[in-house]
């Protein structure tokens, strides 16, 4: 193999992982300004109804998906020929989850109190449940079938469609408006990236090899452990806030909520640019010591850029918010030094999950959210929060990086 083709497949990842992460920061901008518009738009009351009601679709889909969407960027490049009976079956599984989830969360007392808050909410809480279940899988999916360049294009489309819906219904249908700028456009767009998904399959197979379907045994292997470590970070996303609201009140807790979602936003893209190398070592193991070099140099160079300028901005971003969200600068530039070890351990993760070692997913992605919570619930200061993150991230990727040394580079070229 010539140094030109061992390099493509590697230019190939990083403009995939590019195109998810640019994905996501349009995701996270869209939000931003969707919860900027429905302030303006409608009543405080009514905008803190909806995204209760939101927060808890989005809990829910992360959830009910099972962990099925990471197992499939592993899945779905062996599969070969049978990747429209591999697709089949995990569509089912996660419809299935998104049922049951959506089902339990209206029927639970504190769930039916969300949901009855916003007219006909019990309706049209199933229907974005499951819905923003399936919606989110499909992101793997698409990436999974090397397909990752149409998932800005969808998630795009999902968030002019979703802002124009609530400029037309906010100010008419009031809340309802507000979960129907969510719930109709994702409908629409489970229902056209569907076919789109399945019908590629079904043209590519004939043309692939007869490729393997995940055992029982693999399947237990990569989402036993896997599965509750993705719950954790799930709910880590959305209990740390409530912790520092607990300890720390409302107006500390506006402040960090902010910072927090800035920073989650990056793990998102993160994680998002690094899911292409976990299709491409599962296609190609053989070239693991160049794929992940080449992935994780490329991961350096495009977000710690990013995160250095986010540190010197950081003022200024928070000053959009108002003067008060200013005191969170400190805050919001200790998380972001964090997240340059966090890197290495995205990268970690995604190694362990190509290979199908659930126990390392599961390892690292329950330390982050462990220490997140314990350092939420014992440090006496929302900074020093922020120090005990660096330092866990640091120990954290200390450890990775040994890993990925003995199993990377130890390994034979």
């Amino acid at each position: 193999m010539t140094v030109e083709e061992e390099s493509a497949p590697g230019r190939g990842m990083v403009a995939d992982g590019l195109a998810l992460s640019a994905s996501a920061a349009i995701t996270a901008l869209a939000g931003m300004i969707g919860w900027v518009l429905a302030a303006r738009l409608l009543p405080a009351a009514e905008v803190g109804d909806t995204s209760a009601f939101v927060s808890g679709f989005l809990l829910i889909a992360g959830i009910a998906e099972l962990g099925l969407g990471p197992a499939v960027l592993r899945w779905l490049p062996r599969a070969g020929s049978r990747q429209p009976k591999l697709l089949l079956r995990t569509y089912l599984v996660v419809l299935a989850g998104g049922v049951v989830g959506s089902v339990a969360f209206v029927l639970v007392p504190a769930g039916a109190e969300v949901v009855h808050r916003v007219p006909a909410g019990v309706a049209w809480f199933l229907v974005a449940g499951i819905g923003w279940t399936l919606f989110q899988f499909q992101d793997e999916v698409l990436t999974g079938l090397g397909l990752a360049r149409w998932v800005p294009v969808e998630n795009t489309s999902f968030s002019v469609a979703r802002l124009g819906l609530l400029a037309g219904l906010g100010p008419v249908a009031g809340a309802l408006g507000l979960v129907l700028s969510w719930a109709v456009p994702t409908l629409i767009g489970v229902v056209v990236v569907t076919v789109l998904i399945f019908r590629a399959a079904r043209r590519s197979a004939p043309a692939r090899e007869p490729g393997v379907l995940p055992d029982r045994r693999e399947i237990v292997r990569l989402l036993a452990p896997s599965y509750p470590a993705m719950v954790c970070v799930v709910v880590l996303y959305n209990l740390v806030p409530l912790i520092v609201l607990h300890r720390f009140g409302a107006e500390a807790n506006a402040v960090f909520f902010v910072v927090w979602t800035a920073i989650n936003a990056l793990d998102v893209a993160a994680t998002a640019f690094v899911n292409p190398l976990v299709v491409r070592l599962s296609a190609e193991p053989g070239h693991i010591r160049s794929l992940v070099t080449d992935a994780g140099k490329r991961l350096l160079l495009v977000f710690v850029p990013l995160l250095a300028a986010g540190a010197a901005l950081a003022w200024v971003m928070l000053a959009i918010f108002g003067a008060d969200y200013t005191q969170g600068t400190d805050l919001l530039r200790v998380l972001l030094a964090a997240q340059v070890p966090r890197l290495v351990v995205v990268l970690g993760v995604a190694v362990h999950l190509a290979a199908g070692r659930g126990a390392g997913v599961a390892l690292l992605q329950a330390a982050t959210a462990a220490s997140a919570v314990v350092l939420a619930l014992l440090v006496p200061t929302e900074f020093g929060f922020g120090v005990g993150m660096l330092v866990a991230q640091a120990v954290l990727a200390a450890a990775v990086l040994a890993d990925l040394r003995r199993r990377v580079f130890g390994a034979r070229p």
